[in-house]
């Protein structure tokens, strides 16, 4: 696909772009100790990308889920836990279905429900400035499960990061040993 990430023009941390050698995304992440080791991306979300997604999320055709599992690229790395990023349980039941949880099911992967995040406003409709003055909605339900332990972290897509970083924090608070992030688009 034409809208995979570029390394040579993108962000080494987040894979955002970077407008003259900046990311404005990570400046926006400054205040947050919370670091993924690594932060794997599949494609950039733009163009063919965006409209899958934008069509499988909103549109909740659920066959193009199929379609994304099989375009993942799957980090080489060992983790000893997937977690899939949570969405509120009201949007889940709109949409009827959890997009992340599918496309790991659709994939295959094995993966642990650890994370629930309560109901909110859809990112989508939050400009940049709102997102970041949301408190954090995402708690841990298994501690013990995570302690010392090499996750993934998986989400749909990567925008300003607020999401992924607040997982980061909760997942962090539990003493992890390695956190990784996979994102289908950023």
């Amino acid at each position: 696909m034409a809208c995979q990430i570029e390394h040579d023009i993108s962000c080494r941390y987040c894979k955002g772009f970077l407008v003259d050698g900046r990311c404005m995304t990570c400046e926006h992440l400054e205040y947050t100790d919370v670091r993924f080791n690594h932060i794997f991306a599949s494609y950039r979300y733009e163009g063919l990308m965006k409209d899958i997604i934008q069509q499988y999320k909103f549109m909740r055709d659920v066959a193009l889920g199929e379609v994304l599992a099989r375009y993942v690229v799957w980090p080489k790395a060992t983790y000893d836990i997937v977690i899939p990023m949570p969405s509120s349980p009201l949007n889940d039941d709109l949409r009827t279905f959890n997009p992340v949880k599918y496309v790991l099911q659709s994939k295959w992967i094995q993966f642990d429900d650890v994370l629930t995040m309560e109901n909110r406003q859809k990112q989508f409709d939050l400009t940049k400035k709102e997102r970041f003055r949301i408190q954090n909605p995402i708690e841990v339900t298994d501690e013990k499960k995570l302690e010392n332990k090499r996750i993934l972290l998986v989400d749909d897509i990567y925008t300003t990061g607020k999401t992924a970083h607040n997982a980061g924090i909760k997942l962090f608070s539990t003493k992890v040993r390695k956190l990784d992030m996979l994102t289908f688009a950023r």
